[in-house]
């Protein structure tokens, strides 16, 4: 049970958008990997940055409550985030406390993931957002925990 709960919690926070994003990023990427630099712009990576670490401080319970201007019509449409804060919640129940570890390079133009270092176990995160200021999130997906070996 405790292997499936972050799984199902991912799939919850999966938009479409962000599954689209995914995709077309990979096609673009394998078609013009030459033609253009891999992965976020310096400003879109800020972007990035700063909406994970609002998520994350959202996860711990510091910071401002995520509200539905941080997330783009798309993605409200699909989740609000008071659903967002449950399934973190839920998330965070399962797997204790969390920091951020470090960021994992993207070829997505608008998209990067992030490791979460938790005290039970490691998730992974992807984050997308928008391309024009401000950035909203467009999509959110928690990976399945890489949970720790007994006795660390």
């Amino acid at each position: 049970m405790k292997n499936r709960i972050p799984t199902l919690l991912a799939t919850a926070l999966l938009v479409a958008t962000g599954a689209s994003t995914v995709l077309a990023a990979d096609e673009a990427a394998n078609k013009s990997a030459a033609a253009a630099p891999a992965g976020p712009s310096e400003a879109i990576q800020k972007a990035l940055d700063k909406r994970t670490k609002s998520i994350v401080d959202s996860l711990e319970g510091v910071g401002p409550a995520l509200n539905a201007d941080m997330f783009s019509a798309e993605f409200n449409k699909q989740a609000t985030p008071d659903q967002v804060q449950q399934a973190m919640k839920q998330l965070r129940d399962t797997v204790g406390s969390c920091k951020l570890a470090g960021r994992i390079n993207s070829p997505a133009p608008n998209a990067s993931a992030y490791l979460l270092d938790c005290q039970k176990a490691y998730v992974p995160l992807e984050i997308g957002v928008e391309d024009k200021a401000p950035n909203k999130i467009q999509s959110l997906f928690f990976r399945a925990s890489f949970w720790r070996l007994s006795g660390q």
